[in-house]
């Protein structure tokens, strides 16, 4: 069975049951809507979840992955002991990802989501690439349950876009971003000097400037941009 995200919300009240269908009840749009999104991403506790509601509840806390303008570009097959995770094409950004780059980095930001809340449940989730569907096809075995820090940390994920303060971050929490950006093969460059900060500020003002002068670009942001 192939789920959509949009088609997952819709079918929330059926999978979770009476809770969910008080909580959208009738009411304003505003309130449905906050309604809806508290129970999407809510924390919830380990409980004895098997067979295809298990599942379902795993591909919740895939869909609570990051995507480009937060298009939500996947679905999902439930399938015998897996999960695939496809990209949703129809959700492409052609102007701002033309090579399909960002669609597919999200697939692999889903299965790990899916891979963190599959420990949690006490299941061993190895996602692979299934060449054929363009896929992430992720495979299920009985395992220890273990709650990660990652599995915890992905219903407070968020984009805070308040204006900062301009409080300096210490050198213990600039250690902490460096190494949890860091792996074989990978390291975090940390801007701390003016100058420097200066230069790579003039470079994604230009970006920006170039991004905004462009048609395409601006017709494909107010397509996704969420107005309230």
């Amino acid at each position: 069975m192939i789920v959509s995200k949009r088609r997952f919300i819709s079918s929330a009240p059926a999978l979770f049951g009476a809770p969910w269908l008080s909580a959208c009840s009738p009411g304003s749009d505003a309130e449905t809507y906050a309604a809806v999104a508290e129970q999407t991403w809510r924390a919830s506790p380990p409980i004895r979840t098997e067979g295809a509601a298990l599942e379902r509840e795993l591909v919740r806390y895939a869909t609570l992955a990051p995507s480009s303008h937060n298009t939500q570009c996947w679905k999902f097959a439930i399938e015998d002991r897996g999960v695939t995770i496809l990209p949703d094409l129809s959700r492409r950004c052609p102007a701002v990802d033309p090579d399909d780059h960002h669609l597919f980095v999200t697939l692999g930001c889903a299965a790990e989501n899916l891979v963190q809340a599959a420990l949690t449940h006490g299941l061993r989730a190895e996602p692979r690439f299934d060449a054929p569907s363009n896929g992430v096809r992720v495979s299920l075995a009985p395992t220890a349950a273990e709650a990660s820090p990652l599995f915890k940390a992905i219903p407070a994920r968020q984009s805070t876009r308040g204006d900062y303060d301009g409080t300096a971050i210490s050198s213990a929490e600039l250690g902490l971003l460096e190494r949890a950006g860091s792996a074989d093969g990978v390291r975090v460059l940390l801007l701390t000097e003016r100058p420097a900060m200066e230069r790579v500020l003039e470079q994604v003002i230009q970006g920006n400037t170039a991004q905004m002068a462009d048609p395409a670009f601006v017709k494909e942001l107010k397509t996704w941009i969420r107005f309230n």
